[in-house]
């Protein structure tokens, strides 16, 4: 039986209320004049959707949670059901953008695969497209995996030529499913026993290793701003161009800069802007919480009944220094705190404790998940972690096709929840990257101020670097191992 690991199973285990559990990719294609309806997309996807059981599976959860959920064959699969076909509703950006947040807080049909495709035909009237362009927008459930994963999965649908069929999950039925987690039972309460002493041994260890200067600690709490307190329930999103090829040319110019470093600071610049328009000065630095991907770096799961995590991943505690005023200060000092986490993550006791949840039962995941929820969120000076979310995931776009026309552009687009009610996501193509702000409406009625506030302060970090940079120029080359960089 192909279970989910604790990691996946938190994303369904989650799932109640507000919080909607989901990644969306997006991808702007070139059509090339190609005709573009229903049928035709339903004829080009069918030998591509047989690569990988997700398409064709369904995520079942175990009665009473007394094991994780599992995947099982979906018995009555229609590709139908899942992909919806329409011409722009408008010229313009805006009726697409409408359209896609349509999709963003509706949850995907329990007891089907777990994923919708949205393509939006005949796109005109955006200056960065080519007329007629088509949008595509791929909704996953976040069980099924991370940015990184849901990328691979694209990557399968938008191929060139349709990949291999593989085969799907085994048929196990409810009752086969009990009687398993029942009999399960005494080995798992063994290995959470197990597992709890030896987190307990690696947090030892990892306090060690901060008390020596061997690791960095980063600071927890940050001032609590209107973005993270009690989500209202909304959600909205914009998109931010930027030029690629600057970042590369200020990268060149000053070894050791990082893509992700200079979005974060442009992120932090602008959250920092846009409170002070309206009044709001925050307390202090904010901060960032980052993802960091594992991909490669960890070993197969010692359990071979579990499958491996579609999530694998770490969220870096990123000082976002917006009390630094000089931007070749600020970038390099984010550099520092970049490289400082991702040596953090480095250390093997810090690592394995990452990986410490996959040893719960389902039920105490369950219970960890309920506990989080009657958590105080927005209430006290200060938030845990970090004030937003950034997500920066590599494409490797270019060779990806929809009925043969090639990819232009592409974006990602993050839930929104409690406590973070503003969060990003980075995806790049060519020498063009983007940065989609999801946020709640009830926190920004005005999405436009914050997307030229980013803009600004994009300049703002590139003119600096243009005009001098000594303090960039004297920022130590990092080779840890990043795998999220655009």
């Amino acid at each position: 039986m192909d279970r989910l690991t604790a990691t996946d199973a938190t994303h369904v285990l989650a799932e109640s209320g507000s919080h909607v559990s989901r990644i969306i990719d997006g991808y702007v294609f070139d059509p090339a004049g190609a005709t573009v309806d229903r049928d035709i997309v339903l004829e080009w996807l069918t030998p591509r959707v047989e690569h990988s059981p997700v398409f064709r599976s369904v995520i079942r959860r175990v009665p009473g949670d007394l094991e994780y959920p599992y995947w099982a064959p979906a018995t009555d699969f229609d590709l139908r059901d899942h992909v919806t076909v329409e011409p722009a509703r408008a010229p313009g950006w805006p009726a697409v953008r409408d359209r896609i947040v349509e999709i963003c807080d509706t949850r995907l049909p329990a007891g089907k695969p777990p994923w919708e495709l949205l393509v939006v035909t005949g796109v005109t009237g955006v200056d960065r497209f080519p007329d007629g362009a088509c949008v595509v927008v791929l909704k996953m459930h976040h069980a099924v995996g991370d940015g990184m994963a849901t990328v691979e999965f694209a990557r399968e649908l938008f191929a060139a030529q349709p990949l291999p069929a593989r085969p799907g999950h085994r048929s196990v039925g409810t009752g086969g499913a009990l009687a398993r987690a029942v009999v399960r039972i005494p080995g798992n309460l063994f290995r959470f026993a197990r597992g709890s002493f030896r987190a307990q041994v690696l947090s030892r260890v990892a306090a060690r290793a901060a008390a020596s200067g061997e690791i960095r600690a980063p600071q927890f709490r940050w001032p609590t701003t209107r973005f993270n307190r009690r989500h209202g329930g909304g959600i909205s999103f914009d998109v931010v161009t930027l030029d690629l090829a600057e970042i590369r040319s200020l990268r060149s110019r000053h070894p050791g800069v990082a893509v992700t470093d200079v979005v974060v600071a442009v992120i932090g610049d602008a959250m920092v802007s846009y409170l002070r328009e309206h009044g709001e000065v925050p307390n202090g630095s904010l901060g960032g919480k980052v993802s960091y991907s594992l991909r490669g770096s960890t070993a197969p799961a010692a359990d071979q009944d579990t499958v491996v995590s579609g999530n694998n991943f770490v969220v870096l505690t990123v000082d976002l220094h917006t009390d630094v005023e000089d931007p070749v200060d600020r970038l390099r000092a984010i550099h520092a705190s970049m490289a400082s986490e991702k040596r953090r993550f480095s250390n093997p006791a810090v690592a394995e404790l990452a990986d410490a949840l996959d040893t719960a039962p389902a039920v105490y995941v369950d219970w960890l998940v309920w506990r989080r929820s009657k958590l105080p969120i927005g209430e006290g000076e200060t938030v845990a972690l970090g004030n937003t979310m950034v997500s920066n995931v590599p494409r490797r776009a270019e060779d990806m096709r929809f009925l043969g026309g090639r990819v232009v552009e592409s974006f990602g687009i993050l839930g929104v929840a409690d406590g973070t009610r503003l969060n990003h996501f980075v995806a790049s193509v060519g020498d063009r990257l983007t940065i989609t702000f999801a946020v709640d409406p009830e926190v920004m009625p005005d999405p436009d101020r914050y997307a030229e506030a980013l803009g600004r302060a994009f300049a703002s970090v590139v003119d600096a670097h243009r005009d001098g940079g000594e303090g960039a120029r004297a920022a130590a080359e990092e080779d840890l191992g990043v795998v999220e960089e655009a």
